[in-house]
């Protein structure tokens, strides 16, 4: 290892190697944190006059998959640093597994498994001498054999087992992290960005591989992403974060419900299109509408966006039969993940 870069080592140490090659004291601790979950306690973390992560709580049980969601910059890989013990928070805490991030930090590395988004990897190292090298960093012994077997197995890398993971594409090398990651069978994988830079077909399979993964065996998984289909397809559930507060969270249909308020529905009228839009305009139950296209002669297309979160569909119908309007099309639109993530980051954060 003697030239490669520090930081690079550093990272490299920080993600694969739990067990210590220093002298360490050795404590007894008594875990008075949930053993099942990863728990974070009001952590916050500042860069001089900006804080990247403020005051954020949250827990997560085994067998959850979920999604730390935000645009760029918004603290979602600060996050991710405090919680594998990369880097210390300036105050709160938060736990792994029972343990505390502060004062177990070899043994919260050591119950989990840490893919950065750049996952540092030895690029003139085959593939199955590197899992060999990180699974004697972990001391795996006599299962040694069985586990890098079995990771080649899971993450498909029977195709490119010998070869140099320089020589790779980076759909293989995401596989590879994920590999190195998963080798000593932790209960806690967290993944930074982990389909970043891969073409559509190999989002895919990293995205349902991730999803296997998590769902095996209780595993308990947080991936960050600014990716909104990633959450829609690969998490049970979603944090949003923006900068660097927790602003929702939840499923995609709880998430709906906060963000929504008001519905939004399509409306296709035929008759006049003065008339129409004076109907609309004195309906009680319709806050706004505006014109969307006219899609034939006299035939209208409107968005309106209710008053309140009750369906008024019904509504939409009586008034058109009783203004003799022809009604051909209505719909009530369910609001995408996309909608809401931009609804609430675009939000003042008070």
């Amino acid at each position: 290892m003697i030239g490669q870069d520090t930081a690079y080592l550093k990272e490299a140490f920080l993600c694969y190697a739990p067990l210590s090659v220093r002298q360490i004291e050795i404590k007894i601790y008594v875990r008075e944190s949930d053993p099942d979950m990863i728990e974070v306690q009001n952590l916050v973390k500042t860069y001089g006059a900006t804080r990247a992560v403020d005051d954020i709580s949250f827990t997560i049980e085994k067998g959850e998959v979920v999604g730390l969601l935000g645009p760029n910059g918004a603290g979602k890989t600060t996050a991710m640093r405090i919680i594998t013990c990369y880097i210390s928070p300036d105050s709160g805490d938060a736990s792994i597994g029972g343990y505390d991030i502060r004062t177990q930090p070899l043994d919260v590395r050591k119950n989990i498994g840490y893919l950065p988004e750049a996952a540092p990897l030895y690029q003139d190292m085959n593939v199955v001498d590197y899992l060999g090298f990180i699974a004697d960093i972990h001391q795996l012994g006599p299962i040694k054999n069985d586990r890098i077997d079995k990771m080649v197995e899971v993450t498909g890398l029977k195709q490119v087992v010998f070869k140099d993971i320089g020589e790779l594409s980076k759909g293989y090398r995401q596989r590879v992290g994920l590999a190195t990651a998963m080798i000593h069978d932790p209960e806690y994988l967290i993944l930074d960005e982990p389909t970043t830079g891969l073409d559509p077909n190999q989002i895919v399979e990293i995205r349902n591989l991730i999803r296997q993964i998590g769902h095996d065996r209780d595993r308990c998984v947080i991936l960050s992403t600014h990716i909104l289909p990633e959450v829609e397809v690969t998490c049970d559930r979603a944090i949003i974060i923006n900068q660097g507060k927790i602003i929702a969270e939840g499923t995609t249909a709880e998430l709906t419900g906060f963000a929504r308020g008001s519905d939004l529905y399509t409306v296709g009228l035929v008759g006049d299109k003065n008339v129409i839009e004076e109907a609309l305009s004195s309906f009680a139950q319709i806050s706004k509408y505006n014109l969307d296209r006219e899609a034939a002669t006299g035939r209208y297309v409107y968005h309106v966006t209710s008053s309140g979160d009750e369906d008024i569909s019904e509504g939409i119908f009586d008034l058109a039969v009783s203004h003799g309007f022809k009604l051909v099309e209505l719909r009530r639109d369910v609001a995408r993940l996309e909608d809401i993530f931009r609804t609430l980051t675009t939000r003042e954060v008070a």
